[in-house]
């Protein structure tokens, strides 16, 4: 699905009533999901085991 038709059947699936803003949103949260599976593609991800050893010293800034 090309990224287009992807924020077209965002926008589609939105309810009647839904704002620009939420349109927005969901658009962002689309941006948001694909940065994400890039990075995975890539090899850029932590294992949960990994991020729980980073956890304690990302909490403490």
């Amino acid at each position: 699905m090309s990224v287009k038709e992807a924020a077209h059947a965002a926008i589609e699936a939105l309810p009647e009533g839904a704002t620009l803003q939420d349109a927005a949103d969901r658009i962002a949260l689309l941006a948001a999901l694909e940065k994400g599976r890039q990075a995975v593609r890539e090899g850029r991800w932590k294992s949960q085991e990994e991020v729980e050893k980073f956890l304690p010293s990302w909490l403490e800034k």
